[in-house]
């Protein structure tokens, strides 16, 4: 039996805890979706992917940009755009977002949020900040700054990672 190295540790060390990271995160995941699965508001059912799109288009209004397509809210959520198409879909029926066609390019179809939309999204991102604060409020104070440093990290590194294989997919073409 060979002996293993000290860089074969490391590896399969990163890969547990990869793992466990991955198995965390999801159960993570999992239970916010289950609490915040469903906003009813003024009869309003909105899905956690709603909020989202919901969210993102808030925040375009706030930053005056342009406003989101449906391939480019489905890029920057990382879904399918049939799972972003259903779920404008459903907020367009309840009047929380309307599609505009631009009028310089007539294929290209903007979705913006109508007054309700602002109104829902801003109740329900309260709910959620409540919901956190009462989560955050059982866990002590030296885990909420532990969580919050891994998280900022892990976001920092994701960003720098992503952004370093950008330049390099850039200068060979891909």
């Amino acid at each position: 039996m060979e002996k293993e190295t000290d860089g074969e540790r490391q590896v399969q060390h990163l890969e547990e805890q990869a793992e466990r990271f991955a198995a965390l995160f999801n159960q993570v995941q999992r239970a916010l979706g289950a609490s915040f699965k469903r906003f009813p508001q003024h009869g309003a059912m909105v899905s956690m992917t709603q909020f989202m799109v919901l969210g993102l288009l808030q925040r375009a209004q706030q930053e005056g940009g342009e406003p989101y397509t449906i391939g480019l809210l489905a890029n920057r959520l990382d879904l399918d755009p049939a799972t972003v198409v259903r779920a404008v879909d459903s907020l367009e029926r309840r009047g929380l977002v309307i599609r505009r066609r631009d009028q310089q390019d007539r294929r290209q179809v903007f979705v913006e949020f109508t007054d309700a939309g602002k109104a829902l999204r801003q109740h329900m991102a309260q709910q959620m900040k409540e919901q956190l604060k009462a989560v955050f409020s059982l866990m002590s104070e030296e885990g909420r700054f532990a969580l919050l440093r891994g998280l900022e990290e892990l976001a920092r590194v994701i960003a720098e990672r992503a952004e370093r294989e950008g330049e390099t997919h850039g200068r060979h073409g891909c």
